[in-house]
């Protein structure tokens, strides 16, 4: 049986910040950030808590009581997420290469198309790019032989572009242009009001230092 702090070390590493099981202020920040992919205006601590609380469906009164927990777990971890996305070996393959802020974020856009009837892969070929925040996906089908083989066209993929922004990866529309797969990416809080080259210097430097790449300083 699960504790609040378990669940809180759950979302934290989510998050990707230090895991530790204490509610401070930064790690509401970051929770705020998963729910609404932005910065809240009003950066009260009992103010983000009762906009996270509204959220999650739960008495907004700004304390953090166990239900609120305990929703929060449910909606942004869901422990039958970790059977369902690594029943594929392939995914489980990608997923342990990427970085650890960008991997949560896979790890549920597979989960949630999966719920959709969708099954998706990451792709082998670009993980490794904008610093370890982008990632490519392709669509995959059983054939008469029941394996999965990849589909260039589908309507689901358009599904799964809803999918990703609905958990605050950025889809990235050009990508199918130039490429045969979909294109998501994370765009760091911090970074909202950055130029790229700005974003890219900041970046290296987190990288170079072995900084969290996500976290709001």
């Amino acid at each position: 049986m699960m504790d609040c702090s378990d669940k809180i070390k759950a979302l934290q590493k989510k998050a990707g910040i230090e895991i530790d099981g204490v509610a401070s202020s930064k790690t509401w920040l970051h929770i705020y950030y998963l729910l609404f992919s932005s910065i809240p205006y009003d950066i009260n601590v009992e103010s983000i808590i009762k906009a996270i609380q509204q959220k999650v469906n739960v008495r907004a009164d700004g304390y953090p009581w166990a239900k609120t927990w305990d929703a929060l777990y449910s909606l942004l971890i869901d422990e039958a997420e970790e059977i369902n996305v690594l029943s594929d070996p392939e995914n489980e393959k990608m997923l342990s290469k990427m970085t650890p802020e960008v991997m949560p974020f896979a790890k549920e856009l597979i989960y949630l198309a999966a719920r959709k009837g969708i099954h998706i892969r990451i792709i082998d070929k670009s993980i490794e790019s904008n610093f370890g925040l982008s990632f490519y996906v392709g669509i995959f089908e059983k054939n008469k032989k029941g394996e999965f083989a990849y589909v260039d066209k589908s309507p689901n993929y358009a599904k799964v572009a809803k999918l990703g922004e609905f958990i605050g990866l950025t889809y990235d529309n050009e990508s199918r242009v130039f490429n045969s797969f979909p294109k998501f990416e994370i765009v760091p809080a911090w970074a909202l009001k950055m130029n790229d080259e700005e974003v890219k210097r900041e970046l290296g430097r987190r990288k170079t230092e072995n900084l969290r790449l996500l976290a709001i300083f």
